[in-house]
């Protein structure tokens, strides 16, 4: 059930939301029958590629406009994609969380606000900006069933400004750089899937930026190969998923209707088709950056060589993870004190950004008492003398299987938003495996 239906449930009695719209359940693509349209495709992460004819316009132009070429290239490919209203609604929401920064910032340089209580106003401003969009998973004025708040990047503006405001917070006498900040939100291939270009990295690059220099056109190219070779991979997977017929309940909600084969196929290919969603999305937006000129970040980095769940997130969403360790992580103290507790705090946060649901939450969870396990684990290792042992291939490859089962379990309770993976999950491992062994 998501939180939109609960908190509904409870408030349903006293009238609590007679001031509010009632919210819609999350869309989920992997349950819904009806495929998305191509118009819904390009209001979403994949419009990037709309991008594409765009570059040598924006080269051409940079070579006496910097500044207008990177913001007039953005809103050109804004407009077509996201349609006027949608377009509109996101200017003027990132519009309105610079402008609460660039105040706080000027608050905080006459000495009016303190380090920490521009941070904290920094937090609080810009998460009730977005939480409309967090409450509400479809706007009307959104032309696609997806969640706006991932879909369109305002889940990534919010990390991007929020970064901004605590760079703010610590130097006040920076120089605003208005329009290069301008160019910086403005910037395609860091707008709505990621990967996190923080400002101060945008700057330096901007800075060494010479548009007339010749573009890294080979590079560009091995990126866009593996774009299309992500692509092919997905429509693979997608003609493999079991799909259910159009009266059906899906495999989520009625496990048992399903063939072991069917469950086994969602239980693997589910997991592998959203990390090559993630992975293809920035193949293009690494191929489009480069050839721009002004290159974002490598998000993945060898993901299915991981043999720990601490070496998965430090090649999963790096940029991602990178910001939760600066912004959360650190400041609460990081390893040195309250190491579970930190931890907590930044999945259950990452959970909640991701929307309104019980499986992102239960999915935090699951990555914290894994990691709680691991720094156990490895204590015991050190305390026991069992790192010279426990070496080899053979142990390396069960760490590895280990890994990446686990990963691909606590991905299906992130796919499923309604029953947060414990319905197939049990039919699986409990209906379908354990209990014919039981009962031999």
């Amino acid at each position: 059930m998501s939180f939109g239906s609960t908190l509904a449930g409870l408030c349903a009695g006293d009238g609590c939301l007679a001031l509010l719209q009632p919210p819609v359940p999350l869309f989920n693509p992997l349950t819904d029958g009806a495929p998305l349209t191509p118009r819904e495709l390009l209001a979403g992460p994949l419009g990037l590629i709309a991008y594409l004819p765009l570059v040598p316009l924006v080269l051409l132009l940079a070579r006496r406009f910097r500044h207008g070429a990177l913001i007039v290239g953005g809103l050109v490919w804004l407009l077509p994609t996201l349609g006027p209203e949608t377009a509109a609604v996101l200017l003027i929401g990132v519009a309105v969380g610079a402008g609460w920064i660039i105040l706080l910032g000027a608050l905080r340089r006459r000495d009016t606000l303190s380090r920490r209580g521009m941070i904290a106003l920094v937090w609080l401003g810009l998460h009730l900006l977005v939480l409309p969009l967090w409450w509400y998973a479809h706007p009307s004025w959104y032309p696609s069933r997806m969640a706006v708040l991932h879909n369109v990047g305002f889940a990534y503006f919010l990390l991007r400004l929020i970064d901004w405001g605590t760079e703010t917070a610590d130097q006040p006498q920076t120089p605003l750089r208005l329009w290069d900040t301008i160019a910086w939100l403005m910037y395609p291939p860091c707008m709505r899937l990621g990967p996190v270009l923080l400002r101060a990295d945008f700057l330096r690059r901007f800075d060494e930026w010479d548009p007339r220099r010749s573009p890294a056109w080979r590079k560009g190219a091995a990126r866009l190969g593996l774009l299309v070779l992500g692509g092919l991979g997905l429509a693979i997977i997608g003609r493999n998923i079991p799909t259910a017929a159009p009266e059906a309940v899906d495999y989520f909600t009625a496990p048992a209707d399903y063939e072991t084969g069917h469950l086994l196929r969602a239980f693997y290919l589910i997991p592998i088709q959203i990390y090559l969603l993630l992975w293809t999305y920035n193949q293009l937006a690494l191929a489009l950056s480069l050839w721009v000129g002004l290159p974002v970040d490598d998000n993945f980095r060898r993901l299915p060589l991981a043999t720990s769940v601490r070496e998965f997130w430090r090649r999963w969403h790096i940029t991602v993870g990178g910001w939760l360790r600066s912004q959360i992580y650190l400041p609460l103290g990081g390893g040195r004190r309250h190491a579970f507790i930190n931890t907590l705090a930044v999945f259950g946060y990452c959970g909640l950004w991701h929307g309104a649901s019980w499986s992102f939450l239960a999915w935090g969870l699951s990555q914290v008492l894994a990691l709680a396990v691991q720094r156990g684990w490895d204590k015991l290792r050190e305390r026991w003398g069992l790192l010279a042992h426990l070496r080899g291939p053979v142990w390396t490859f069960f760490c590895w299987l280990l890994t990446m089962h686990y990963q691909i379990a606590t991905i299906v309770v992130f796919a499923d938003f309604e029953h947060a993976g414990w319905r197939i999950l049990s039919e699986l491992l409990w209906q379908r495996a354990l209990a014919p062994l039981v009962a031999a």
